[in-house]
């Protein structure tokens, strides 16, 4: 029997996901990403909802992507996704988008933690899940790459307090903590606006390190490596929160002081 068999889903840019040249967004892009793997669950007779009110959940550990080109304005392209491989707690799910042609413009790649959302600690992936995705046997999932950690180490916070802002209600999703994709929408924020108006984001590689919840403030910071002149320019990304913890975080106890959410790293191509 085949093992992970890949699922497909087809779009279209809606223009919502547009940027001011018509070719879709980074964290549009990553949203796509995220619904063709919700639509994979729903698959296994297990979609986001019913695993909600089960009392489980897929939380993202890890992931990025690249893009050789992004969509334009109405373009059909397909983004096909799988479960790579399966340990224990782990799934390792791989994505491939490709344009009308069939020809391949993207990749991603993400590491996810099947949760018990009320004991708010790992549990074993469902059985049926697994029979229905049928994972590679062979494929371990595990932490980074190259024993790298995703994302390398985060950007300190620099002196002088970067402008920090309220999570709001609209950032909550079904696990009742900020989506993957708002974090990925704030970091870019924090790349110099005449890098994101002259390059356009090729690849990006970051970790989550505790979840973020209403009542804290967060507050995004990005460096440029050093070397990284040229043609393409590498950007260090973090997103720091501070209040009240949220209960799924590994950097330790609450504190009112800014600690690190989540960071990446990121490359910048000339348009």
């Amino acid at each position: 029997m085949e093992t992970s068999p890949r699922h497909a889903r087809a779009f279209k840019p809606r223009y919502s996901e547009l940027d001011d040249r018509g070719e879709t967004t980074p964290t549009a892009m990553m949203g796509l990403f995220e619904d063709a793997a919700f639509s994979h669950c729903e698959d296994t007779g297990w979609d986001v909802f019913r695993l909600r009110d089960s009392g489980f959940g897929w939380i993202l550990l890890e992931g990025g992507f690249e893009m050789s080109r992004y969509p334009r304005y109405k373009e059909p392209f397909t983004v096909e996704t799988w479960l790579s491989g399966a340990r224990a707690f782990y799934g390792l799910r791989g994505f491939e988008v490709k344009d009308g042609s069939g020809a391949a413009i993207g990749r991603a790649r993400s590491l996810w933690v099947f949760y018990d959302l009320e004991r708010r600690r790992p549990a074993p992936v469902l059985p049926e899940i697994l029979a229905a995705w049928r994972p590679d046997p062979l494929v371990v999932p595990s932490r980074g790459q190259g024993g790298v950690a995703a994302g390398g180490e985060p950007v300190g916070l620099p002196p002088g307090s970067p402008s920090s802002f309220d999570v709001r209600a609209l950032d909550i999703d079904t696990n009742g903590h900020v989506n993957n994709v708002r974090y990925l929408e704030w970091a870019l924020e924090a790349v110099p606006g005449n890098v994101r108006e002259g390059a356009r984001l090729s690849a990006i590689s970051g970790r989550f390190i505790q979840e973020v919840v209403r009542g804290q403030s967060v507050t995004p910071v990005s460096e440029r490596r050093a070397g990284s002149e040229g043609s393409s320019a590498i950007y260090r990304l973090a997103v720091y929160a501070s209040g009240p913890a949220g209960p799924v975080a590994a950097a330790g106890p609450a504190s009112d002081e800014p600690a690190v959410a989540a960071c990446a790293s990121s490359s910048w191509t000339p348009r």
